[in-house]
């Protein structure tokens, strides 16, 4: 483990949390060594998009988000930021850089991409002992890891063969989801004239019967869940690749199992709307900032 400069203050990028493969690393910014481990600050952990297969889409997206947030009215409220890469799913046909059979970074199958996420997220709680005190963030497939990751005590139950689960990983107060993939089948559904979205998840995920099953609107939350405390649900209509019905979708799920739209609901569920196609949402940062920064002034008071 370790990465190219010391992990206890600074910017240091291809921190390694595993030996699976290459793609096993994280980007990691400490603010302030004194800091990193304030029960009164939270950290910021975002989880990259890319379908589960783009290698031109890493943890390195982040950096333009994370230096926007460090010069905004959250910023002494962060102990520390973390972006997470994990093995991708195989892209034989990408323009510039083809995936190869052989390497095990780029040939990932269901469950090895929240296999990693977990591990990730287990490497930074050992380190830093924030517990539950972060905001996990992603975009797109980002974002469905990201509830999965919430969702792992109840899946760990309900299909016992689905993950190798890092059990003490402890789930976050808050979830940011932008332009996230919810419902699987309805994704695909939806786009039934494009049968690239039917390829890019049977790639990631395998055959069509275990789509609904891995889908965050099918997670059970209620005791799964028992840190959480707030979802925000953040989407711009003018994504072109993600329609609004997957919001709709997610938040009618936790609707369901009682999650409440009201400020002083003790699990709160919030739908935000963004600006920007579905890539310039991070491409431009301002956005996902913008998302993240209102999310950390919500939860500052759980703490």
């Amino acid at each position: 483990m370790g990465g190219d400069a010391n992990p206890h203050s600074g910017f240091i990028q291809n921190v390694r949390y595993s030996d699976e493969s290459s793609l096993n690393t994280l980007d990691l910014y400490i603010p302030d060594a004194a800091a990193a481990r304030d029960s009164r600050k939270v950290w910021i952990v975002f989880i990259h998009g890319g379908a589960w297969r783009d290698p031109a889409i890493n943890a390195s997206t982040f950096t333009r988000t994370q230096n926007t947030l460090l010069g905004s009215g959250c910023a002494k409220q962060v102990a520390g930021y973390a972006s997470l890469n994990y093995r991708l799913s195989p892209y034989p046909a990408h323009p510039t850089d083809p995936s190869n059979p052989s390497d095990p970074s780029r040939n990932a199958k269901h469950p090895d991409h929240i296999n990693d996420i977990l591990a990730a997220l287990l490497y930074l709680q050992e380190a830093y002992q924030f517990e539950d005190r972060y905001v996990l963030a992603g975009h797109s497939c980002g974002a469905t890891l990201a509830f999965q990751v919430a969702a792992k005590r109840y899946w760990g139950s309900q299909y016992e063969a689905t993950f190798a689960l890092e059990l003490n990983v402890v789930p976050p107060l808050a979830i940011l989801g932008l332009e996230g993939l919810y419902d699987l089948p309805a994704l695909v559904k939806y786009h039934d004239r494009e049968p690239i979205y039917a390829q890019i998840v049977e790639n990631a995920f395998g055959s069509a019967a275990s789509w609904q099953g891995v889908s965050p609107a099918s997670a059970d939350y209620k005791d799964s869940w028992q840190e959480g405390t707030l979802v925000v649900l953040a989407h711009s209509r003018e994504d072109e690749l993600v329609e609004w019905q997957q919001v709709e979708l997610m938040e009618a799920a936790l609707i369901g199992q009682g999650w409440q739209k009201h400020d002083d609901a003790q699990r709160r569920v919030r739908v935000m709307e963004l600006r920007g196609t579905h890539d310039s949402v991070w491409k431009e940062n301002t956005e996902v900032a913008r998302a993240l920064e209102w999310t950390i002034q919500q939860i500052v008071g759980h703490l």
